[in-house]
């Protein structure tokens, strides 16, 4: 006979979710290292006992809220093997993505504590929380490649078992994953009238870049040389300097919680004195990394130039993204940092998140501009193709921190391209 439930058994059922859901929450406000026993049990009301008798640690506890909130949210989501395999294929994609927007702000906790954990990666983080959301993500994949071969089958008539078939429904996947990324990202980033068009831009360029892979029209182009130099910045006896790059250092492993005052003085060799003379306070200090960062990482990047009028701005856009891509594999410090700040959950988010949402936004408006001159094709729609871009670009730089397999900058700059030439003309129709 089945055990009968006692009241003992459903309060400590209800403790246990109790301590998941408020930990999810925490987790998306502080990231790892913010999350600590005393926020916890403040926020439960249960004592640290209690924590330590469902979970052994506060690695287990966070690992165990981001299956929690992945369970959550697939007991409200519609798989995509349900979907409709009569509609046409890019209206099938368009109801995915449109699924992340609608949900970017709500019951997707599991997934902004995931990327949260792809920056964070000191030896104060765990690692249990991190292999649990990497297991989802590998389940995710699964699924895609799924849908995607499905879809080759009845769509291309590309066998789902073949090794051809196999092969693009796994690129198809890993480019489906970094859209959904970065249009994660871009809602967090805060809401915009353009969604809708970018949405329509990604699921149009996705459904025709399946058809070019099908048609063997997309070749691998060789990948660029990647720099090699991995020697250290020499050390700088400008003590404004050694606080910026000290204060990225600390962030980057330790997220912005964990980036106390501190660390930053004892990684920089320097007093409190000091950085207070060059800062007003630590929030001041991260904004000032994320904008010498993006500084000397834009120094760096090709001129947006106004494109040729002869219609080859493809040509001159993969030429670009083979550069600025690449740019990402060395993981700059203000796209992590920068990320960090956007992506924690607060009502008062750090003064320091604004700073990096004005350099994101001076980026977006050099796209703005080049996609404006680039064809008669992008008119009234320029914007939404620089979201496109810059939605990809987000979810590239994720791929490479969280996927065993990694994106070559120049193959992922030339599907990006294909991506955003096929969807242009589709999605001033649309």
């Amino acid at each position: 006979m089945p055990k009968q439930r006692t009241r003992a058994n459903d309060r400590g059922e209800s403790s246990r979710l109790a301590l998941l859901e408020a930990t999810l929450q925490l987790a998306g406000e502080r990231g790892y290292v913010g999350t600590t026993m005393a926020r916890i049990t403040k926020a439960t009301g249960l004592p640290a006992s209690s924590v330590y008798w469902h979970f052994g640690s506060k690695d287990q506890l966070i690992a165990e809220a981001v299956a929690h909130g992945f369970e959550v949210w697939r007991s409200h989501a519609t798989p995509w093997s349900t979907m409709d395999i009569s509609l046409p294929r890019a209206a099938r994609l368009h109801a995915e993505l449109e699924k992340v927007v609608l949900s970017a702000n709500d019951r997707l906790d599991y997934w902004r504590m995931g990327l949260l954990l792809a920056l964070e990666t000191g030896p104060a983080v765990g690692t249990a929380p991190r292999e649990r959301f990497l297991g989802i993500r590998r389940v995710a994949l699964e699924r895609l490649e799924e849908w995607w071969a499905a879809a080759l089958e009845a769509d291309e008539g590309v066998a789902a078992g073949s090794e051809a078939g196999r092969r693009h429904a796994v690129r198809l996947a890993r480019l489906t994953l970094a859209a959904l990324d970065g249009m994660f990202v871009a809602c967090l980033a805060g809401p915009t009238d353009d969604v809708a068009e970018t949405l329509t831009f990604l699921a149009v360029g996705l459904d025709a870049v399946a058809h070019q892979l099908v048609t063997g029209n997309v070749p691998a182009p060789a990948p660029p040389p990647r720099r090699t130099s991995t020697d250290p910045a020499p050390e700088s006896r400008d003590s404004r300097l050694r606080l910026l790059r000290a204060a990225g250092e600390v962030a980057a492993q330790s997220g912005y919680e964990g980036a106390s005052i501190a660390r930053i003085c004892q990684q920089a060799g320097l007093p409190a004195s000091s950085l207070y003379w060059h800062f007003t306070d630590k929030d001041d200090l991260l904004g000032a990394v994320v904008e010498h960062s993006y500084a000397e990482w834009y120094a760096e990047q090709p001129a947006w130039d106004p494109p040729a009028s002869d219609g080859s701005w493809p040509d001159e856009l993969r030429s670009h993204l083979s550069v600025s891509l690449g740019s990402l594999v060395d993981q700059p410090i203000f796209l992590r940092l920068g990320y960090l700040l956007l992506l924690l959950r607060r009502d008062d988010p750090p003064a320091a998140r604004a700073r990096f949402m004005e350099v994101r936004q001076h980026a977006r408006h050099a796209t703005d501009e080049w996609f404006a001159d680039a064809s008669p094709v992008f008119a009234g729609v320029a914007t939404p193709a620089s979201i496109a871009l810059m939605a990809l670009s987000d979810g590239l730089f994720f791929s490479n921190q969280l996927d065993t397999e990694t994106w070559d900058p120049a193959v992922f700059g030339d599907l990006v391209t294909r991506l955003l030439e096929a969807a242009v003309a589709p999605a001033r129709q649309a």
